[in-house]
């Protein structure tokens, strides 16, 4: 049967040890007598293995599991979201995106329960009979400067009655930082990568300065809060998509709405949703110049364009090479001498990240 207590042979070792470790122990002071200060070291070396071994089996699993014990995992916020470091920008704003903004699903319900003030949302109808009835009455277009100048709403008149008053206060401007904006250019993004502007409640107070006025808040989609926002499940830390999103696109989510839990703290008392966002304007026929549908080239995607023409034609180069390589080696050499382009962009994409691509040749 199972024993319920160790070896006899284990519990002789352990008992030899022991006496071994106290017959040291008691010679230790004559060493010191015969020896001194040196043998006092070595008496203290020898003293501490003693104890060492000496240490009970109940005391030594008992400092293992002290050892081993972890701290708890840090709890996780409303949507399985890690818990983010939020703090106010320099002009006491909680910011609804980036570096010291809560998760989306926080300030989704923010906006839902109206802890700053009620969120409004009107039609596109709604908001041009909002323009032309109120002298006070404004229309924000958040988007960047860029996608501004190519849609917008209102019509060509600037001035005089008809002219509606609508101005563009941007949201996201291009990064600070030259190569963000540059990694954006060689993805075709229209003027490079973009972040929240950290003045944006100055900006905004700059082109509507009175905070009681009515004031529309538009972007390109527009977002609806009634939608439940995407969140992360805290078992299977994988995002969770509520009907009418996916993984390219919360429902729920949109730069109007950021600028809306922004400017709420900001102080504005009176300010309007609108639904389904500039392109909803311009599709629904109201007044506005552009098309949301046409495209509009800009300089800043041709870095991105000429990118993505040399990686293709590397890609072909690459392949066409490394099958002559693999199937017609008494043709490479030549092929890669004479042709110097093709043998440098070979090597190129040699080099390249992408190179496993071509691993069924080598």
């Amino acid at each position: 049967g199972a024993r319920a207590h160790p070896p006899a042979r284990f519990e002789a070792r352990a008992m030899s040890s022991v006496a071994s470790a106290t017959t040291l122990h008691a010679t230790a002071p004559r060493a010191v007598a015969r020896r001194g200060a040196g043998a006092g070291r070595a008496c203290r070396s020898i003293d501490a293995s003693w104890r060492a071994m000496s240490r009970t089996p109940v005391q030594s699993a008992a400092r293992r599991a002290s050892s081993s014990r972890r701290a708890p995992p840090a709890p996780e916020a409303a949507g399985g979201a890690a818990t983010a470091s939020v703090a106010p920008d320099a002009d006491g704003v909680v910011p609804a995106f980036g570096p010291g903004s809560p998760p989306w699903p926080s300030v989704h319900a923010d906006l839902r329960s109206g802890k700053f003030g009620e969120v409004r949302t009107v039609t596109p109808a709604q908001a041009a009979a909002m323009l032309r009835d109120d002298a006070r009455a404004g229309l924000a277009d958040v988007r960047p400067r860029i996608e501004f100048e190519e849609f917008r709403c209102g019509g060509e008149e600037t001035s005089g009655s008809s002219a509606l008053n609508v101005r563009n206060v941007p949201y996201f401007v291009p990064h600070r930082s030259a190569a963000k904006r540059w990694q954006g250019y060689f993805l075709c993004t229209k003027d490079g990568l973009k972040e929240r502007d950290p003045t944006f409640s100055r900006s905004f107070r700059e082109a509507f300065p009175d905070l009681n006025a009515p004031i529309i808040v538009g972007c390109k989609i527009g977002g609806d809060i009634s939608q439940a926002p995407v969140t992360i499940d805290p078992v299977t830390k994988r995002q969770v998509f509520p009907e009418g999103s996916s993984q390219y696109a919360d429902k729920s989510r949109s730069n109007s709405l950021m600028a809306t839990y922004e400017l709420q703290q900001a102080g504005y008392t009176n300010l309007f949703h609108l639904e389904g966002g500039i392109t909803e304007w311009c599709v629904s026929g109201e007044a506005h110049v552009g098309d949301p549908n046409a495209f509009y080239f800009h300089p800043t995607i041709l870095p991105g364009i000429l990118f993505q023409l040399i990686m293709v034609e590397g890609i072909v180069v690459r392949s066409n090479l490394a099958y002559v390589k693999k199937f017609h080696p008494e043709n490479f050499e030549t092929i890669n001498q004479n042709n110097a382009a093709y043998g440098f962009i070979n090597d190129l994409v040699a080099n390249s990240p992408i190179n496993w691509m071509f691993d069924y040749y080598s």
